[in-house]
């Protein structure tokens, strides 16, 4: 009896710790500039992103990744395009992107799970395009998060919280951000803490399209904003990566690069996915892993950004998130990253290099 007693106390404690092992750690995804669609003067084109889409079926612009979007806990994308049937754009703007709204389903089968839409074509087709957007993404069940023109008649401020694995993750998204928003983004960090965020990520939209590196002032910002309570500082706009950081232990992504893009093709294709692994220790997360799964994207009549396996391809691609220039309390990734893809943490200091 105290033999099979013993057997069933082992089989429970086995079974506690697989369970508890599943449950340890979670993983977040980021990736750079989603354009689902195209500027509206080119949607028609037979290599267009929406005559693909008609072609080959929603599924196709991820297929070549989304083995790895579905198997992390939650994928994170900059959406650059406004998924609406209203075409009356704003004036002296020359690529105003637009999105069937039945590309929905294009991102329900990515393995994104939500998605940015603070960024500077977000009002392409005016207000009534922006809140069409949301609409189509809230009646696909999609979630979404940004702030603009917060406190006008046709504003919008969404600062969502996603339950990842029992860890609440906040979001806060802004586009261009200024000096008068730091209050702002304060504010809603307080917020979604007060709320129980666990997790704070917040999106910039910014910086300078096509440089290779952040400006003085962005590194500056994005101190600003960990010091505010922010946990990771995710970046895009640039269409091109740019450096990656680390202050107090937090992660500052300056720009993710061009995911998947519609319209633009002539930048460099490079791009990657970004992923931040956190321990959930005493119901805390506590980051132990920044990984990247390098990838290239692709131009016109394809879009489907892929994984590189040509090992001298990745070390090239993880050599560009390298900060060029020293940063007092900052640091970049190492030479151990650029030649494994991954650095370890402990304590917010990176290890095992």
């Amino acid at each position: 009896m105290k033999r099979l007693l013993l057997t069933l106390l082992c089989l429970m404690l086995l079974t506690f710790g697989a369970a508890a092992e599943e449950n340890e750690s979670i993983t977040i995804s980021f990736l750079g500039d989603c354009s689902i669609g195209d500027a509206i003067k080119y949607r028609d084109y037979a290599i267009s992103y929406h005559a693909t889409i008609r072609e080959k079926g929603a599924e196709w612009p991820f297929s070549l990744v989304e083995e790895v979007l579905k198997a992390d806990d939650l994928t994170v994308a900059n959406l650059e395009v406004v998924l609406t049937t209203h075409t009356k754009t704003r004036q002296n703007k020359e690529h105003n992107l637009i999105g069937d709204p039945s590309h929905t389903a294009v991102i329900l089968a990515s393995g994104i799970d939500v998605v940015n839409t603070a960024n500077n074509h977000a009002w392409d087709f005016r207000a009534e395009g922006y809140h069409d957007a949301l609409s189509h993404l809230d009646a696909a069940g999609i979630p979404h998060f940004g702030t603009l023109y917060s406190g006008t008649a046709d504003g919008s401020d969404v600062t969502p919280i996603i339950d990842v694995k029992g860890v609440k993750v906040g979001f806060i998204g802004f586009s261009y951000p200024q000096e008068y928003d730091k209050k702002r983004i304060t504010l809603r960090i307080e917020k979604l803490r007060e709320q129980g965020a666990q997790l704070i990520v917040v999106s910039l939209h910014w910086g300078t399209e096509e440089k290779t590196q952040p400006t003085s002032g962005q590194t500056s910002y994005a101190k600003f904003c960990i010091d505010a309570g922010a946990d990771v500082v995710y970046g895009h706009h640039a269409h091109v990566l740019q450096s990656v950081q680390f202050y107090k232990g937090k992660p500052i992504f300056y720009s993710t690069g061009n995911f998947t893009f519609g319209t633009m093709s002539h930048v460099d294709p490079d791009t990657g996915i970004f992923q931040l692994t956190y321990d959930i220790v005493d119901g805390e997360p506590v980051l132990r892993r920044f990984s990247v799964v390098p990838c290239r994207t692709q131009g016109s009549g394809d879009y489907r950004p892929y994984i590189l396996t040509d090992e001298e391809e990745c070390r090239k691609m993880r050599s560009k998130l390298v900060h060029k220039s020293k940063v007092k309390n900052m640091t970049t990734v190492t030479e151990f990253f650029i030649e494994n893809g991954y650095m370890d943490f402990e304590d917010g200091i990176a290890v095992g290099e």
